[in-house]
């Protein structure tokens, strides 16, 4: 059985300004009390063209807002494009919104944050970004430019698994140099989420259960992190086992709305209080993987996880045990060696069980595209995180030849 190592710990724990979360079916139906609480009668919604146009839940998002909707953004993309944020920042001016909500997956949202960031700071046109993105460089030195500005309160409605509705932090692609950049501040965090299945119900079965892997790294790299501490481990391991089970019978049965509650709280446990501990080098190249090669984020890390496990695993002491332990599988009797590897392995069997990609070559990654990646990934501050030290671009290159 997995012992938590013992060490001495000393620090602060950020907490983010989240005052409320609606989960379960038909609490949408709050949505215009929680405007109403937040001073918001002009909202700006956040979306993709798909929801917008080929389903009818932008209308009913828009029915439950008690008329605090002003205008609709519909062009959000994937992976952020600054061009793509500048629009949303303009259709904002253009109703003068008090407020902003996000609805749909990784990219309204991260749009959304991003919205916020360049209204507090007069973000005029794509170049304006490089004022206020992370600056890194390898291995150590950081700047991160605080938001100044009054931030507008933003509400986030998910109707994906990646749970960047509980972060403060946002990735916005820079298209010319086809690298995307990260951008952190409290003030982009959202006040108020929405965890409502029966929105959940037109997102492509793909792409939910994608999301949902990508919960699962959360949890791996929250648990193996190199400052890893007690609250998230806890979150992380219970957030694990509700994955492991909840996402197979959201594929049995996508029309299970417990099943879907259940995998959406599995979600926002595994990102809570992830502003206190790093992650490593499966988040790294998936953020470069998005930028350059347009792989969705959850599949990302259906394809980079178990080879950062398996580059890590001799530098995470009995983590990996905790995985498996975690994930249903017997240790008992088994050495650290042997239960960490049914921890790799328990992973790599969730992601067959669901039929979702493995290798980057079945997501349309050329080997010729290593070399770029890597730099990037060289360039990301959590790939200096990772637990096991990164000495190289060819170390990354390695790991991505093991992924292909």
């Amino acid at each position: 059985m997995f012992e938590p190592e013992k060490k001495d710990l000393v620090g602060a724990f950020t907490f983010l300004p989240i005052e409320d979360v609606y989960y379960g079916s038909g609490t949408l139906a709050q949505l215009g009390a929680c405007l109403q609480q937040h001073g918001v009668s002009r909202a700006l919604l956040i979306t993709g063209n798909t929801l917008a146009n080929k389903t009818d839940l932008v209308e009913r998002v828009i029915a439950a807002s008690d008329g605090r909707i002003g205008g609709v953004f519909a062009e959000s993309t994937q992976h952020v494009h600054r061009q793509s944020v500048v629009n949303a920042i303009n259709a904002a001016r253009d109703i003068d919104a008090d407020g902003i909500i996000s609805f749909g997956g990784g990219s309204p949202n991260d749009t959304g944050k991003a919205v916020v960031l360049g209204l507090a700071e007069n973000v005029r046109d794509a170049t304006d970004f490089d004022r206020h993105r992370v600056r890194f460089e390898y291995p150590a030195t950081v700047e991160v430019p605080p938001v100044r500005g009054d931030a507008l309160p933003m509400i986030a409605i998910s109707t994906t698994l990646s749970g960047g509705e509980f972060t403060h932090f946002a990735g916005i692609t820079d298209s010319d140099e086809q690298v995307k950049q990260l951008y952190i501040d409290k003030k982009l965090a959202a006040r108020a989420v929405f965890l409502d299945p029966e929105l959940t119900l037109e997102t492509p079965d793909w792409l939910w259960l994608s999301t949902g892997m990508r919960s699962v790294d959360h949890c791996v790299e929250a648990l193996c992190s190199n400052n890893a501490h007690p609250f998230t481990d806890g979150l992380a391991v219970r957030a694990l086992g509700m994955l492991n089970r909840y996402l197979r019978e959201c594929k049995a049965d996508p029309s299970d709305l417990v099943a879907r509650t259940q995998a959406h709280l599995g979600a926002w446990m595994s990102v809570c209080g992830l502003a206190n501990v790093n992650v490593g080098l499966s988040h790294g190249l998936g953020h470069q993987l998005g930028a350059r090669n347009n792989v969705p984020h959850g599949v990302t890390s259906c394809v980079m996880m178990p080879s950062a496990m398996d580059f890590n695993r001799d530098h995470v002491g009995a983590r990996q045990v905790c995985i498996a332990e975690a994930m249903g599988c017997d240790t008992r009797g088994l050495s650290v060696e042997e239960a960490s590897t049914l921890g790799r392995d328990a992973v790599r069997s969730l992601i067959s069980d669901l039929e979702l990609p493995r290798r980057l070559r079945d997501v349309g990654v050329s080997q010729d595209d290593f070399p770029a990646i890597a730099k990037d990934a060289m360039e990301d501050l959590v790939v200096a995180t990772n637990p096991r030290p990164v000495a190289s671009i060819e170390e990354v290159i390695d790991v991505l030849h093991s992924a292909w």
